[in-house]
């Protein structure tokens, strides 16, 4: 650790950075309010490619589990950290989602913290308590808060089914206390309340195909789905390089940093992705993730519902 004189530190102005897919606005707008939407990021036929792969891959069927809600019910999804040789990891590696996240990063290298495809069927009782990303990522060694996530809406999404709901510039709070809130975690409820008496509350709500980035750090939710539509999203998360945990951290086995090599947006549908997952990949992610020793040690204090127990299998 170096140590050096508060006299030199340097009082330039840092060199602007050059923006490769997103207007100035829109990196203000996102730095003001802690989301920023991007309607139509994706076309209804890459869509339509992910949204069949996620309806007949008996892997991503089989691994559905998540935490309970704070009145116990359980949530459904599908997670996977590093980059399979799929679909999935098509789109965590497509130029699109990879550079508009390093415009709303400042231009900083970034790598692929996680993927979940979250999931919502017709009548799930499950919502998502208020929190922050950073609330649980801290816990497994991300150094800042340098990271965000993409939501891309698979199916239509709307309040009714269970949109995500996001307070505008709690991300400005910081990282907020995550303390038990009824049968889950939660973000402190004293400040969710503060900030609710000040802030705007903004509804997610988006067509297929439309993404939504948020920081790390933004308090964000969201309700049931007690409709008869399913509410499907991808939610491909980022950190930046400078942030990766530590090798000594209780996560690095499940989040260490891996170079992201990117693919021409035209790859989706130009490249054979073929029918499923990339099982051998996927397996030895799965692997890894459970020899996490953040995993192990249930850090993050959530009582984890599996879909299907482990050990059986889907047929």
């Amino acid at each position: 650790m170096p140590t050096i004189s508060v006299s030199t530190l340097p009082t330039t102005s840092l060199p602007t950075q050059s923006l490769n897919r997103l207007k100035q606005s829109q990196v203000d707008a996102y730095n003001r309010d802690g989301l920023l939407l991007v309607p139509n990021l994706f076309n209804n036929a890459e869509i339509n490619q992910l949204k069949q792969l996620i309806q007949i891959d008996p892997t991503i069927e089989h691994e559905i589990g998540g935490p309970l809600d704070s009145h116990g019910n359980a949530s459904e999804f599908f997670a996977f950290s590093g980059v399979p040789d799929d679909l999935l990891g098509a789109f965590v590696r497509v130029e699109r989602l990879v550079e508009t996240s390093r415009d709303l990063l400042a231009r900083e290298e970034i790598y692929h913290w996680h993927t979940k495809i979250s999931f919502k069927p017709p009548g799930t009782k499950a919502r998502w308590d208020w929190h922050q990303d950073y609330g649980s990522w801290y816990k497994e060694g991300a150094l800042y808060p340098n990271s965000l996530t993409a939501m891309i809406a698979v199916d239509p999404v709307d309040q009714e089914n269970g949109c995500l709901e996001i307070i505008r510039g709690s991300h400005r709070c910081g990282r907020i206390d995550h303390i038990p809130v009824g049968r889950s975690m939660g973000a402190d409820p004293q400040w969710v309340e503060w900030l609710l008496e000040r802030n705007d509350l903004i509804l997610c709500e988006m067509t297929p195909g439309d993404c939504v980035f948020f920081h790390s750090n933004v308090l964000h939710s969201s309700g049931p789905n007690l409709t008869n539509r399913p509410r499907t999203v991808l939610q491909v998360s980022y950190n930046a390089v400078d942030s990766a945990p530590p090798a000594n951290s209780l996560s690095f086995t499940g989040h260490r940093f891996e170079a992201l090599n990117t693919i021409p947006d035209s790859a989706l549908l130009s490249h054979n992705w073929g029918e499923g997952v990339d099982i051998k990949t996927h397996d030895r992610l799965t692997r890894i993730k459970n020899h996490d020793r953040a995993r192990g040690q249930n850090i993050y204090g959530y009582t984890f519902n599996r879909k299907y127990p482990e050990g059986t299998k889907q047929d």
